[in-house]
């Protein structure tokens, strides 16, 4: 008794201390940390809204609608600030990221394989966002299978009425089979009510088991036949296009749920124009299809620079520009907003040199994010400025920091040849000063012998 009680206490307190969680982080901590990740909340976005809101109730003729800018510019935060103050119930968001892929770095010959890999990869990303987004429950037909957890409640349910339906087929094939495991002899009178009772549990347990094998036996797909020593393949590289190869799943989805704006982003991160291709195409084939009944249009968060000269006008029916927000220009202004409402003990003249480097919110952020960790954790007599100064270089120069602590990389080299930059700069200036010395000596010992006789041989 003492054990259930302790359990059930533990219980409380721990569905008490979730509710005072969620609480609790709805309660601003104050501006010493700054999260880096896009707001719904942004500033100055109404222009970008109201472009976003008239191309998606143009939709009949705008299907594909880009959102462009500079990394760090605020997309995603524009998409997010958009989606919070919708009010349009009809509007039914799908976001798809990209993010958890490696970037590619520019390499002077790429394999042509390996961009139909990355391609796939890409492709198959997409397609299992899409997929793994939804319930089972909402797309049953699908071939996507993914595991399901079930409750202890729904598998004792289950085992229950799977023991049911084996003592009811047996109480009406097999009487006397199951007469011999019963534990007590059913009345007269109640026989005909259990013989409908054990009737009952059969059918149902029939069509359920009907229910089920017709959708396990629809979702299967024949790969492979084998008879004796002859072998047919089917479906092995008909298209090495991943979305192309499911298409049809592509459109079942769209068919039986309601999702009608697909939000895309980080696609550009890998530089393959294709997809956007195949994208416009399956997004044509959706809004075509009279299986599907809404009006699907997909949003690309994108960089200016993803596409060369005019052809990005031709993948996208609609352009919306996104204005950085902050730049190196104008860094200053935030940072020392910062610094106020922390009240740190940095220079404005500080603040104006490192704004130079600083051009993106993610960096700004992160950069006094770290600041704050480091300064009240580090002795409270270092010089902050300089600290500062070197979570600016941390965060621009993360490799060679980290080379730093082991006595590597090119700070630690400047560093070290500080005497050696000292002397040679000290020499150089010593041999400057030798010459003026000498240009000196010979301006004063230089003399006119007759002002005259000068004058008149130049003549």
């Amino acid at each position: 008794m003492k054990e259930f009680a302790k359990k059930t206490i533990e219980r409380i307190i721990r569905y008490l201390s979730h509710i005072l969680n969620k609480f609790e982080s709805d309660i601003s901590t104050g501006n010493n940390f700054h999260t880096l990740s896009p707001t719904d909340d942004a500033e100055n976005v109404d222009n970008y809204i109201q472009s976003l809101d008239w191309a998606l109730k143009n939709k009949k003729r705008i299907k594909n609608i880009a959102i462009s800018g500079a990394y760090g510019s605020g997309k995603s935060s524009v998409i997010r600030t958009f989606i919070k103050r919708n009010t349009n119930k009809d509007y039914k968001f799908l976001n798809i990221s990209l993010a958890t892929f490696k970037e590619l770095k520019e390499q002077p010959s790429v394999p042509q394989n390996g961009d139909n890999d990355i391609l796939r990869l890409i492709e198959l990303s997409v397609l299992q966002q899409l997929f793994y987004h939804e319930k089972d429950n909402k797309i049953p037909d699908s071939r996507f299978k993914k595991i399901k957890s079930h409750k202890t409640r729904f598998l004792f349910c289950y085992s229950v009425g799977f023991i049911a339906l084996i003592v009811s087929v047996l109480f009406l094939l097999a009487p006397d089979f199951l007469s011999k495991f019963s534990l007590f002899i059913i009345p007269k009178k109640l026989v005909p009510f259990t013989h409908f009772t054990a009737t009952a549990i059969t059918l149902l347990g029939l069509f359920f088991i009907i229910f089920k094998s017709s959708r396990a036996l629809k979702s299967l797909a024949i790969k492979k036949l084998n008879i004796s020593n002859a072998e047919i393949e089917i479906d092995s590289g008909i298209s090495k296009s991943i979305l192309n190869n499911h298409i049809d799943e592509i459109l079942y989805f769209f068919e039986v749920t309601d999702y009608n704006v697909v939000i895309i982003e980080d696609l550009d991160r890998f530089e393959q124009t294709e997809v956007f291709t195949k994208l416009r195409e399956i997004n044509l084939l959706i809004n075509n299809s009279t299986k599907v009944e809404n009006e699907v249009v997909f949003i690309y968060a994108i960089k200016d620079d993803m596409f060369l000269d005019k052809d990005r006008t031709k993948f996208f029916d609609f352009m919306i520009p996104i204005i950085p927000v902050i730049n190196s220009s104008n860094s200053n202004e935030k940072l020392l907003d910062i610094v106020k409402q922390n009240n740190y003990k940095i220079s404005t003249d500080l603040i104006d040199d490192i704004s130079l480097f600083i051009d993106d919110m993610r960096l700004l952020y992160n950069i006094m994010n770290e600041y704050y960790i480091y300064s009240n954790n580090l002795d409270s007599k270092l010089d902050q400025e300089k600290l500062l100064s070197m979570i600016v270089y941390k965060n621009i120069y993360p490799n060679d920091f980290t080379q730093l602590s082991e006595n590597k990389g090119n700070l630690f080299q400047t560093i070290s040849n500080k005497s050696k930059y000292i002397k040679e700069k000290v020499l150089a200036i010593d041999e400057q000063i030798e010459e003026k010395k000498k240009q000196i000596n010979e301006a004063e010992t230089s003399k006119l012998s007759d002002i005259t006789t000068d004058a008149l041989n130049c003549i």
